[in-house]
């Protein structure tokens, strides 16, 4: 099982020159199989991380894309190891 870190390093959109909440959906892919769909709402510019646990071939490319209504910034790692739950990518 391999996970991935899924990092949104800042969300907001702007109402009258002011930093406001809004809503952004991301999409995972391993290779074209797509492996988790999040939506995400809030208002952050520090970045906030959830990690994702998923069953597909961990060798493939690793691709997010998201859709915002506003501005946001996410990235998107393979990692071997899962601080939350321990889980090791075997």
């Amino acid at each position: 099982m391999g996970s991935v870190k899924l990092t949104v390093k800042r969300l907001y959109k702007l109402h009258q020159d002011r930093m406001v909440k809004t809503t952004a959906t991301a999409r995972i892919y391993i290779g074209e199989r797509l492996i988790a769909t999040e939506q995400i709402d809030g208002l952050t510019e520090s970045p906030v991380s959830k990690y994702i646990h998923h069953d597909a071939d961990a060798h493939l490319p690793l691709r997010l894309e998201w859709e915002c209504d506003g501005i946001a910034d996410m990235s998107a790692v393979s990692v071997e190891f899962c601080p939350c739950c321990h889980h090791h990518d075997d």
